[in-house]
């Protein structure tokens, strides 16, 4: 795919929790599972903005009618949580990290931060919106050989985490709600998907070098902005993996330019605007033997459908991966809470016969190469959901919307609401403006080395692979590497290897300090056992931590043996398998002999001198 060619312009806001307690509140955060000590249930309503104007997004929130139930725990929430209690001062802490990531990135702290109000969509603040502060504008992040402009730096709180959704109402967990947030967002200056994934995990690098942040999964989300030339700019907001993100850009590329093929063909069809025009169906569908058609015909709901004139093939036609036009349509019609839909393209199918799919285009009035849509629910749903379906199908003689989607498992994404616009800010009327130039300048503020030029010296200074000094870096173990390195004669490669790799594969009960390594690598050296023992050292001393190492040592039986019976031993194995040698030749023997070899003294010789002895072995003269 020409990316170029086509425009992709993309740009990252990455959302950052930070590990320096609540932003609003004095608040622990740690996740509640248990039930919870009360439950608030609340309604979204929409309001106008600073601007005066209600924002679309908010409104569509709205006409869906969902309702939100949120469990609130003694331990982890307070009154502030629920709106019932203003907000306290802005966290310092939280703030001074803010401070200090734009000065990483030589971005502009405004001179005055004004906590602003965000209306919040999908119901996942208590109060319908959400905190947040510009920090910082206009800074540079510089990556490799590369550099992206930074737009802004915000501090912001995260929202409640969903539990579930049931029916029309959405459940909520408050324990994560009030966490602060560093969100930085690029210019639009992204032009590959991989570009997208390098930016995503510098900034992530960065984030992680202020010493500031959570880790694991869901502390770090990255929402992306795409477009293409003629396409329209698309939020998909929720990649949580990094490896991901190349492929979220490039599908919705993909689907941009496949709903713009289809601008193009309904204009060569010269097809009509859908209209609103729905009829009950379900007389037509009584007798059925679709499980759906039936399961809401007897729970005394409705069966509407709609035509959609000059339509028929295209709503089967391919956006992205398994993903239709269809299936676009059928996005629109659950954010009005719908289950999904059925359209003439997949029928018959799902129960529903050619027959009953002929009564329904009569009914319908529908004539060649018309196509339609079936809804099943109550009246209010169905038709609040053929109403987003109708608009979004006129939207595609015209342009491709602009939207807010979900990135989903596969890469691909889905519908979720309008493109926000400015019309859900306002200002936050319990707190006071900060005066940054006040608080920045008392601050003493040591911008850290980039990590990338921090893995550079490691694979300098130590010899290290440029992949085993970055897994070094990542483990966020390098304080514990450097002083071992420096504590013993062991090559760094084989001390970096057991940090990472070694311990990654063990399931060890505790975790070692740097002296214990020291110990251990001390004893490598001294001979009391070889370097393939090491993963069984490990395990066997975090099993049994009361023992000193040494016990640990000769109870598995690793006493090094000496060079003298390691080549008799060798010799013997050697002269029992001539017949092997002989009938294989040198090379293709020495690996099932090492493998006899291995299983007489492993741990207790080093792997490279039992090779060395090996050769000698099998190429000495006949008689020795």
């Amino acid at each position: 795919m020409n990316y170029e060619k086509l425009g992709l312009m993309c740009g990252l806001e990455i959302h950052q929790q930070l590990d320096t307690g609540k932003l609003f509140c004095s608040c622990s955060f740690s996740m509640q599972e248990g039930n919870p000590d009360a439950v608030v249930k609340r309604k979204l309503h929409a309001v106008a903005g600073e601007l005066g104007e209600i924002d679309p997004a908010a409104m569509a929130a709205v006409q869906r009618g969902a309702s939100y139930a949120y469990h609130f725990y003694n331990d982890v929430n307070c009154l502030v949580e629920l709106d019932e209690e203003p907000p306290h001062s802005v966290n310092k802490e939280s703030l001074e990290t803010a401070y200090l990531f734009a000065k990483m990135l030589n971005a502009d702290v405004v001179d005055e931060i004004n906590i602003m109000r965000k209306t919040v969509l999908d119901g996942s603040n208590t109060s319908g919106f959400q905190r947040t502060a510009l920090i910082a504008t206009g800074g540079r992040l510089d990556y490799g050989k590369d550099s992206i402009g930074i737009q802004t730096i915000c501090l912001e709180e995260d929202a409640s985490r969903i539990i579930k959704a049931q029916g029309n109402e959405i459940i909520y967990n408050l324990d994560r709600l009030g966490t602060p947030l560093i969100e930085v967002a690029t210019t639009p200056h992204i032009h590959t998907p991989e570009q997208a994934r390098e930016v995503a995990l510098a900034l992530g690098l960065l984030l992680r070098a202020t010493k500031k942040v959570k880790r694991g999964i869901g502390t770090i989300r990255q929402d992306l902005n795409v477009s293409i030339n003629g396409g329209a700019r698309c939020e998909i907001k929720g990649a949580q993996e990094l490896n991901l993100i190349p492929k979220i850009v490039e599908y919705e590329v993909t689907r941009q330019v496949a709903l713009l093929a289809l601008k193009d063909e309904l204009f060569i069809r010269n097809a009509p605007r859908a209209i609103k025009d729905y009829h009950d169906l379900s007389g037509v569908l009584r007798n059925s033997v679709s499980n759906v058609i039936q399961k809401t015909l007897k729970s005394g709901k409705t069966i509407l459908g709609v035509k959609l004139p000059q339509l028929e093939g295209l709503l089967k036609k391919e956006v992205s991966p398994n993903r239709r036009f269809g299936t676009e349509l059928a996005d629109y019609a659950r954010s009005m809470g719908a289950s999904g839909l059925f359209h003439s393209d997949e029928l018959p199918n799902y129960g529903i016969t050619a027959e009953e799919v002929n009564a329904v285009k009569k009914t319908l009035g529908c004539a060649d190469r018309d196509a339609f849509v079936l809804i099943a629910e109550s009246k209010e749903i169905a038709e609040k959901a053929l109403d987003a379906v109708i608009e979004r199908v006129n939207l595609a003689f015209e342009k491709v919307p602009g939207e807010t989607r979900k990135a989903n498992a596969d890469g691909t994404s889905s519908y979720l609401r309008p493109i926000p616009g400015g019309a859900r800010m306002y200002p936050e009327t319990d707190l006071l403006a900060i005066d940054s130039g006040l608080e920045a300048r008392g601050l003493r503020l040591e911008v850290p080395a980039a990590p990338w030029e921090l893995i550079k010296n490691l694979e300098a200074k130590y010899r290290l692979s440029h992949e085993l000094a970055a897994e070094i870096y990542h483990s966020e173990k390098m304080e514990v590497f450097e002083k071992i390195a420096k504590s013993v004669s062991v090559e760094p490669t084989l001390i970096a290897t057991t940090l990472t790799n070694t311990i990654n594969s063990l399931n060890l009960e505790i975790e070692f300090s740097a002296d214990h390594f020291i110990h251990v690598f001390n004893a490598l050296k001294a001979g009391k056992f070889a370097k393939e023992a090491i993963p069984q050292v490990l395990d066997s001393w975090a099993k049994n931590p009361s023992k000193a190492l040494e016990q640990i040592i000769f109870g598995l039986g690793f006493e090094k043996i000496s060079h003298a019976d390691l080549e008799k031993l060798i010799q013997n194995i050697v002269a029992k398998n001539k017949a092997l040698i002989e009938e294989r030749g040198v090379e293709n023997a020495i690996k099932p002999l090492m493998g006899d070899v291995m299983k007489e003294v492993r741990g207790r010789a080093d792997g490279k001198l039992i090779m060395e002895i090996l050769r000698r072995a099998i190429n000495a003269p006949k008689g020795i």
